[in-house]
């Protein structure tokens, strides 16, 4: 004790000294980070020693401190994104303050925007794991502003792309979507797997019932409100949660814009044209910034006939569209109703535009079915962001989205099925029509299949009735027309705020709430059964006043009403005949036809129908008014853990509130629970008649459902050191149906970095799930027309749900290489792979039939083929089938996987500078496994790439190749850009005889943008200069309207005018 009592002074005393000896050997180091340009003072620069590891991070006002440095000289570094590095030599002396001034200059090797897609952080570009495209508002000018559709359709990374085309064919649904819709395909991997957000939060799904999930309409966005689309191209579903397994666009508006600026532009192509008028204004008010923005948008019609090209010609049993197995010329059965079957032929089939075969007289109904249909849009935005005094931001924004087609296009009529098993279609000895008919058999020699000798032999019969079998209305036109409108809005409100946590470190938590809300119809014309019944019996007319009643017991499952029956006279007064034969019609309708502009010899006035009864035949209108509407609550607090040169660790956490709804209203005149049977009203059929009471026109069942989704999610972004950052996220998400956690690891290594050339790899791997859609799961029909081969038209088929279908599971990877350089050259290199299982999709009805069609393997299908005498009975050949009835499933699954390629440099030239870039995508397989039915294969193992697909109900057309040169010059007041767009050939292999190869398809687009004095702007824009035509397709219109554009040449003005910017 009395040891350590002497010698503890002793010790103290020597750590004492010890202590001022330490700190007369370190120094400290202080001072500022400006902006070398403005001056202004730069906030979380990484000041640095290397070689010593010891840094700090400058604050709000620039400053920063690093205590303890050892005595000597030494390099100090300073980096900060967007910012080339500054270092200066500084030497510490003991004991003292080194006071440094250090200023950054804005580099060229990085992008200056600030990306917000995939990550709950503000990035650069190249801070960042995976691979974002930004498109601003002045590439958009570049490319001539395209539309949403046509932007989309040059992307590399998309595919199968809806817009525009006629709603018979711009889905894999048929007369499922309007034409005023388009939508983000990525991959090809199917719209309602690519998640679409406006400002960074989800909007409400496109208002129509869709197998395997519906998607957003890009087209509700104003496009002068858009200040950058960004594009992540790879799986999100650990940062956005379900719907977000291909991708992810989002949409960002101009937030900051002041002053007033207005546009009018005006795109011409032969036949048509496209205007848009907008309007945008901006204004700062105190602490708050409100921006306003309207636009009008209105298409022309371009028909058809204006791409003559595309009106094909009838090639043979192979061809899959455009022309109909059942045409008006008709043919005529003898004695008793049967499909496919011509007794007699009426005559001048092919003057008036058809193609006699012994079988029927052919139409083609392609020139009712328009390329573009006129469309007009009305789109508004308002936002307003600010600052309260206590220091929460806020933003609050509203959208206003309406269009119309005012004059939807369709066929003269459709064929009358499923009629020509039943009696209503009945041509009586006494019908004016079959007597004229017989008068004049001795005037016509005789073509083809018209049999003189047998029409001759059937006009001497006076005791057998005859029955048609053809649709009431074709070559003659007119075509029918229809308005559908759409109308879409949306509110949302966030706020956030900084504030110290966890030791008095920067976070920040933000709230946001969205309700967004859409409504449209679908509709088509329909034919009563009981009129067309009442019209060939001399019955019709809006004015006869006599009626049917219901009737099981007879092959038209109705028949004459007696009690209206009392002085009334086959087509005499208000009763009017409905005339079949070609003597009701005077000229032809169809390009191309004799009878176009020459009148037909047998024609007479007398027999013709009237207008009223054509309008009284085809009045009615089958309506399906559809809402959908998803409200958002969500909350994340952000916030930073370490920050230092050696570790910088940030977190985000949050939750996410989700309910979507849907429903589907019919019209009275379209609900099948108000009109299930072949006579309107009546509800005593059997269920095998339980298909409403129209011709071809489907009815609707009503529907309503809901679906609710809760999610956790979380992000950690890590710097490890000066090269490795990574991205840690998870996602787990539980809806009414199920539940997922996917998690993910992103990657960014950076090879080597200086003043002049920056070079990193990144990488991410990660698992998404899709949940079965509230569509999906719906057991209620949904109901769609598709062309079935076999029997030469479309016919109805029904997708059922199940709420036993699995959720859709993905694992998703990917690796890239990117350089930049101080020179203005920029390159990445971006594999990418994904792998589904448990893909939901509807069995393909096309392999179905075909399945029914053989005989080895028909019992096996039966199941899924409505006959005429009920569903399963397997009485029925394919040509004779009523109806496909198909469930939706969970297919094995899909793996696909390619490159993207990016490429940039600029120079200098003269006093402007030119840039060259190469964009594109290469798809190296899309597999999709095998579908089976117990033991039965019912779709083999494909590879998708490179073909078209038709058919498949898991993809679209899918080229191996799609890529963009792009050349320009820019001056102070102006820039000269030019485009080369490639799109490679694919294969139809299905379709062997005609049009198997699909031919490239190169487009050369070209923009001149003038800035003049006074903030006048004016852009002269050209698209497909070189006038490429589409490639023929044995499809529908007669090329892919999911991949290419039948406008051919287009020429563009738009001149703007700013004023207070």
């Amino acid at each position: 004790m009395a040891f350590f009592c002497r010698y503890i002074p002793i010790l103290v005393c020597a750590a004492l000294f010890l202590g001022v000896s330490e700190a007369q050997s370190v120094g400290t180091i202080t001072g500022t980070v400006t902006d070398a340009e403005s001056g202004e003072k730069l906030e979380a620069v990484q000041i640095y020693i290397p070689v010593l590891k010891l840094g700090a991070v400058s604050d709000e006002q620039g400053r920063f401190i690093i205590e303890n440095v050892p005595v000597g000289t030494y390099e100090l570094k300073a980096d900060l994104i967007g910012y080339a590095s500054a270092t200066v030599a500084i030497t510490v002396m003991a004991g003292q303050t080194t006071t440094v001034a250090l200023q950054m200059a804005l580099s060229a090797l990085y992008l200056d925007e600030v990306v917000v897609t995939g990550t709950a952080f503000e990035e650069s570009p190249i801070s960042l794991t995976y691979a974002v495209a930004v498109v601003g508002r002045e590439k958009m000018a570049e490319q001539g502003s395209p539309q949403a559709v046509d932007f989309f359709k040059n992307l590399g990374a998309s595919h199968g792309v809806i817009g525009e085309r006629n709603s018979w064919y711009n889905a894999g649904q048929a007369a499922t979507l309007p034409e005023n819709i388009a939508n983000v395909n990525l991959r090809g991997l199917g719209a309602s797997r690519t998640l679409v957000l406006f400002n960074g939060r989800r909007q409400v799904y496109v208002p129509a019932r869709l197998i395997g999930g519906r998607f957003v309409d890009v087209n509700a966005m104003p496009s002068i409100a858009i200040d950058r689309i960004e594009v992540l191209k790879e799986g999100a579903g650990a940062i956005y949660g379900s719907d977000a397994v291909a991708g992810v666009a989002n949409f960002l508006t101009r937030a900051d814009f002041e002053g007033f600026e207005v546009s009018a532009a005006y795109n011409y192509f032969a036949g048509a044209g496209d205007t848009n008028v907008s309007a945008i204004w901006g204004r700062k008010f105190g602490n708050a910034h409100a921006v306003i923005s309207a636009e009008w948008s209105g298409q022309q019609q371009l028909a058809t006939e204006e791409r003559d090209y595309l009106l094909l010609p009838w090639h043979g049993g192979g061809q899959r569209g455009g022309w109909s197995g059942i045409g008006n010329s008709g043919v005529f059965t003898l004695g008793a109703p049967a499909i496919w079957t011509a007794d007699i032929h009426d005559r001048r089939c092919e003057e008036f535009g058809g193609v006699e075969l012994s079988w029927t007289c052919r139409f083609r109904y392609q020139p009712w079915d328009n390329l573009i249909d006129k469309k007009q849009y009305i789109r508004a935005f308002a936002e307003i962001n600010g600052s309260l005094d206590n220091g929460t931001d806020y933003h609050i924004e509203a959208l206003l989205s309406e269009s119309e087609i005012p004059d939807w296009l369709t066929t003269p009529s459709y064929p009358p099925i499923p009629l020509f098993h039943t009696t209503i279609m009945e041509v009586a000895p006494d019908h004016p029509g079959r007597r004229a008919f017989c008068e004049d058999q001795g005037n016509y020699a005789g073509s083809g299949s018209y049999d003189a000798d047998k029409v001759a032999e059937a006009c001497a019969d006076g005791e057998t009735n005859w029955y048609f079998n053809g649709r009431t209305f074709g070559n003659s036109g007119p075509g029918r027309t229809l308005s559908r409108q759409s109308r879409t809005w949306r509110v949302a409100a966030s706020a956030d705020r900084d504030f110290k946590a966890f030791g008095g470190r920067d976070a920040s938590f933000d709230v946001g709430l969205s309700y967004s809300h859409t409504a449209g119809n679908m509709n088509l014309p329909g034919i009563y059964n009981e009129r067309l019944f009442l019209a060939f019996r001399g019955y019709g007319g809006p004015d006869c006043g006599v009626g049917v009643i219901a009737d099981a017991s007879s092959d038209a499952k109705m028949r004459l009403d007696p009690s209206t029956l009392s002085g009334k006279v086959p087509g005499h007064g208000n009763c009017m005949y409905f005339n079949p034969f070609n003597n009701a019609i005077e000229y032809s309708a169809q390009p191309g036809a004799l009878y176009l502009d020459q009148r037909n010899p047998e024609y007479r006035p007398e027999l013709a129908n009237s207008p009223e009864l054509r309008e009284w035949l085809g009045a009615e209108e089958v309506n399906l008014q559809s809402t959908a509407d998803m409200i958002v609550a969500d909350a994340t607090l952000t916030g930073t853990w370490t920050e230092n040169v050696w570790l910088n660790a940030s977190y985000a956490a949050g939750y996410q509130f989700r309910r979507i709804s849907a429903i589907g209203d019919p019209n009275d005149a379209g609900d099948v629970t108000i009109n299930p049977c072949p006579v309107a009203g009546d509800k005593g059929c059997t269920e095998r008649d339980k298909f409403g009471p129209y011709v071809f026109t489907n009815v609707h069942r009503p529907y309503e459902a809901d679906q609710t989704v809760h999610r956790f999610f979380g992000e950690i972004p890590l710097s490890l050191g000066e090269r490795f950052d990574v991205q840690l996220a998870a996602n787990y998400e539980f809806h009414d149906v199920a539940s997922s956690f996917d998690p993910k690891f992103g990657w960014r290594y950076q090879l080597s970095e200086s003043p002049t050339h920056s070079a990193f790899l990144r990488g991410s791997v990660q698992t998404s799930f899709r949940t079965p859609s509230l569509d999906d799961v719906n057991e209620s029909p949904l109901t769609t027309l598709e062309w079935v081969p076999q029997t030469s038209t479309y016919r109805a088929v029904d997708r059922i749900g199940s709420p036993d279908l699995k959720p859709e599971q993905a694992f998703t990877y990917n690796a890239g290489l990117a350089l930049n350089t101080e020179a203005g050259f920029e390159a990445t290199l971006d594999y990418w792979h994904y792998d589904f299982s448990d893909v939901i999709g509807a069995m393909p009805h096309s392999a179905i039939v075909n399945l029914y069609d053989e005989s080895a393997t028909r019992d096996l299908v039966k199941q899924y083929i409505v006959c005429p005498d009920g569903i399963g009975t397997g009485t029925c050949t394919a040509a004779e089938l009523d109806r496909v009835r198909i469930d939706l499933v969970n297919w094995p699954g899909v793996k696909t996987s390619g490159f993207d390629v990016y490429l940039s440099a600029r120079m200098q030239a003269g006093s402007g500078q030119f840039t060259a870039s190469l964009d594109g995508t290469y798809t190296l397989d899309y597999q999709t496994k095998a579908l089976m039915l117990d033991d039965l294969e019912i779709q083999s193992e494909l590879d998708a790439v490179g073909y078209l697909n038709f058919d498949n109900p898991l993809v679209t057309s899918l080229p191996k190749l799609k890529s963009r040169i792009s050349a320009a010059y820019h001056h102070k007041h102006y820039s000269l850009v030019s485009y080369l767009n490639y799109i490679s050939s694919y294969e139809d292999r299905a379709s062997e005889d005609l049009f198997p190869i699909i031919d490239a398809f190169v487009t050369w687009d070209a923009s001149f943008l003038w800035n003049l004095s006074r903030g006048i702007n004016i852009a002269i824009s050209g698209r497909n200069l070189i006038d490429t035509r589409p490639p023929l397709v044995n499809v529908e219109q007669a090329y892919d309207g999911f991949t290419h554009d039948p406008k051919g040449r287009q020429l563009k003005l738009a001149v703007t005018y700013q004023l207070g910017r």
